[in-house]
C-alpha cells in the first residue's frame, strides 16, 4: 500500500510540473489520467485493509476525475493553440 500511496503523490506533483512549467495541456491530460488510475487503484488496496479509509479516498478520487475533465476541457478547447 505504501508504494500506491507513493505512486500516487508522484503522480499528483507531476501535473503540476506538466500542466505549469511545460504548459502542455496534453500532457497535463495525460497525468490526470494517470492519477485517476493510480487513484482506484490506491482506494482498492487501501480498502482491502480498511474499509473506512479506502472511502475517506473516494472524494479524493471524484475531485480528480473532476479536475480531469476540466482539463479536458481546456487541452480540447486550446488544440489550435498546439499547432
Amino acid at each position: 500500500m505504501a508504494a500506491s500511496l507513493g505512486v500516487n503523490l508522484a503522480l499528483n506533483a507531476a501535473w503540476n510540473v506538466l500542466f505549469f512549467r511545460r504548459r502542455s495541456t496534453a500532457a497535463g491530460v495525460v497525468g490526470t489520467v494517470l492519477l485517476d488510475v493510480s487513484n482506484a487503484e490506491l482506494i482498492r488496496r487501501t480498502a482491502r485493509a480498511d474499509a473506512v479509509a479506502g472511502a475517506v479516498l473516494v472524494p479524493y478520487a471524484a475531485w480528480c476525475a473532476f479536475a480531469t475533465a476540466l482539463n479536458s476541457d481546456i487541452a480540447y478547447r486550446n488544440r489550435r493553440a498546439r499547432r
